[in-house]
This record gives C-alpha cells, sequence and structure tokens, in this order.
C-alpha cells in the first residue's frame, strides 16, 4: 500500500468519525432557535476541508504495531481529537493572523462576518447606537467556534485513554507557547536569528504535527516503547515539513496551496527565507524590500521581486540543503526506530519511509 493510498483510506474513515461527533454533539447541544444546527454544519464543512495530516499520522502510530486489521476505534476517536484541535488552533491563528482565505475558502471568522452582514443586508436601517461591526463580531464568533472544537476534542480524548491528557496538555501548551514567540518575532521590526524560528517551528509545528500523532498512536497501542524514537523521527520530520511549507509559501501553486503565494511576504512573516535574504540584501535592494515587506497592498510584480532576490543570492538552494539535512536526520531516525523497537509492521514502516520522501519533494 502507497502512502496515498493509506491517505485516501483513512480520510474516509476520520471524516465519517468527525461527521458522528459533530452531530452527537448537534443533537445533546442547545438548540438556540436552530441557529446552533447552522453553527455545527459550518463547523463539520471547515473541519472537513483539511488534510487530516495528523489523524492519519495517529492512525499510522497505532498501525505500526498492528497493521492489517485496519485503524482501531480508539486510534479513529484519537485520530478525530486531533484534527479538532487542529481546526480550533487554525481558526484562532487566522483571526491572529487577520487572514481572508484558508484553503481556497473564507476563513471561519469571515465566513461568520459575511453570515451577520447577509442576515442584517434586508433588514430596516432605522435602529439605535452604532452601526454593526461586522468583522469585530466575526473575529468573537470565530474564537467561541474555535473553542468548541477544543472542548469536543478533549471529551474524545479523556474516551480513549486518560492517560493521554498529560502527554496533550504538555504539547498543547508548548504549541500556544511557540504561538506567543511567533506573534511577538512578527510584531517586532528587527529579523530574529534563525535559530529562534527554528525553535518556534519546532514546537509549533513539529511536536505538535508528527510527534504528537504518532507517539500517541503508539501509546494506544500500548508501544510507550516506541515513543522515544518516534520523537526523534517526528522532530526531524516535522521541521523538514514546515520549511518546505515555507518554500510553497513563496514558490508554490496558488490553486494548489489553496492560498495567495506570497502572503509571508505580504503579512511579513519572519521565515527561514527572509531572516537570511536581510543579511545579504544590497544597499540598492534595502528600499524596495522594506517597501515591500509586510505590505498587504503589494502586487505580483513586488513578490516576484522577492523571489527573485531569494534565488539571486542563492537562499533558496540555502535551505533546501538544510531541508535535505532534515531528510536524512529522517532517515537515521527511521533507522533507530528499526533497531530498537520490535514487533513493526513493515508495510507501515514504508509508508512512514515514504512520508520522509513526500515531506521534502510535495507541492502542496
Amino acid at each position: 500500500m502507497t502512502l496515498s493510498d493509506y491517505s485516501i483510506s483513512l480520510r474516509k474513515d476520520i471524516s465519517a468519525s468527525i461527521v458522528a461527533e459533530l452531530d452527537a454533539n448537534k443533537a445533546r447541544g442547545a438548540g438556540f432557535s436552530g441557529d446552533s444546527a447552522e453553527i455545527f454544519s459550518i463547523m463539520k464543512a471547515y473541519v472537513l476541508s483539511g488534510k487530516m495530516l495528523r489523524g492519519i499520522l495517529a492512525c499510522l502510530g497505532s498501525e505500526l504495531f498492528s497493521a492489517g486489521r485496519g485503524p482501531s476505534p480508539e486510534a479513529l476517536r484519537l485520530a478525530t481529537a486531533l484534527e479538532l484541535f487542529q481546526a480550533g488552533l487554525l481558526v484562532h491563528d487566522d483571526i491572529m493572523d487577520k487572514d481572508d482565505v484558508r484553503r481556497g475558502n473564507p476563513t471561519m471568522h469571515k465566513i461568520f462576518e459575511q453570515r451577520e452582514a447577509r442576515a442584517e443586508s434586508g433588514k430596516p436601517a432605522e435602529g439605535f447606537g452604532e452601526a454593526i461591526d461586522f468583522a469585530a463580531l466575526g473575529e468573537a464568533m470565530g474564537i467561541c467556534v474555535g473553542d468548541m472544537y477544543y472542548f469536543i476534542a478533549w471529551k474524545l480524548i479523556s474516551d480513549v485513554s486518560p492517560r493521554l491528557g498529560d502527554r496533550f496538555s504538555h504539547e498543547l501548551v508548548d504549541v500556544c507557547l511557540a504561538q506567543i514567540k511567533d506573534v511577538r518575532l512578527g510584531t517586532h521590526k528587527a529579523f530574529p536569528p534563525l535559530s529562534e524560528v527554528l525553535e518556534v517551528y519546532a514546537y509549533k509545528t513539529a511536536r505538535y504535527t508528527i510527534c504528537l500523532p504518532l507517539c500517541a498512536g503508539a501509546a494506544i497501542a500500548g508501544r510507550s516503547d516506541a515513543i522515544p524514537a518516534l520523537e526523534e523521527l517526528g522532530l526531524n520530520l516535522g521541521l523538514l515539513f514546515q520549511l518546505q511549507d515555507d518554500y510553497l509559501g513563496l514558490f508554490g501553486d496558488a490553486e494548489e496551496l489553496g492560498k495567495p503565494v506570497g502572503s509571508d511576504i505580504r503579512e511579513g512573516k519572519k521565515t527561514p527565507f527572509m531572516i537570511l535574504l536581510a543579511k545579504k540584501l544590497g544597499d540598492d535592494e534595502k528600499p524596495r524590500f522594506n517597501a515591500i515587506f509586510g505590505n498587504h497592498s503589494i502586487e505580483q510584480e513586488d513578490v516576484d521581486f522577492v523571489r527573485d532576490l531569494v534565488m539571486n543570492h542563492g537562499i533558496d538552494e540555502e535551505l533546501r540543503a538544510l531541508s535535505r539535512t532534515y531528510a536524512k536526520k529522517s532517515e537515521a531516525s527511521l533507522a533507530r526506530l528499526r533497531g530498537e523497537v520490535t514487533g513493526l509492521d513493515a508495510g507501515m514502516m514504508a509508508i512512514l519511509e515514504e512520508f520522509i520522501r513526500y515531506s521534502l519533494e510535495r507541492k502542496f
């Protein structure tokens, strides 16, 4: 079985589990004159539009020791919880970043902003007080929905295993600490050292996206002995994954990515590409770069200018070399897993090995 086949099959199972969980919560939640049903429908469509990477890796972590029987009910509940956590984090992240588009569709707070504006559009203009700030209303509703994703996910984690709660709490607190650091780095004008950004990537992406799902999957399979090797693998693989995200943010295809290419430039995100580039800019290049970086109103030709700078100064190859280093470290971690842990399924290990190649070569 290939990584693609495995992912497609699991997406169907995880999607069904997500639908069942959100429908169950809708049925037992307060109705609020039918408004709640629409909110759950919006939540369902949003979470189902994701790649479900974390859920897939959780099932893979479990099936490393029980392949051939398909994902267990516990593994599917774990996968569902991870996808709900991810949805909540993305909703809040988009509010903080003031992003309008996610996966080619409006972000959650924009969905609610547009929904409330439509609901009021046919009503008389008479009334009291100031005009409705639909943008603020959409953000407030988005924050609440993000919280709802978290609360439902925590219930699932407690169903799977109370002992997982400590691991999830620890990792998710670190995600939030990394997000605080990321927001601060983005707000300050100075470019930080590359090491600081890679530290953020380790806790905001690598441990949460790769380590946590794989290790939690192994834990519910009763194989805590595999966790040290899986954590090492997940950290290297997660850093590789995030560096490729940054590369695609500059050089990817907007249609495949589901968001505009160059959005990191418009938002002034201090990615490794921009950190290394800032050190190499010539005096004749700095004025235009400074006018472009962090400017939401720039045109495509401005994005192209920065991309050309990245290539002309060799930043793209420098970071591709770093990505290849993390790919090699991931392969070494996989070899450690094979050498230290017994009872591994060969087919699932082959899928994990393929995931390393995918992380280096993926286009979206």
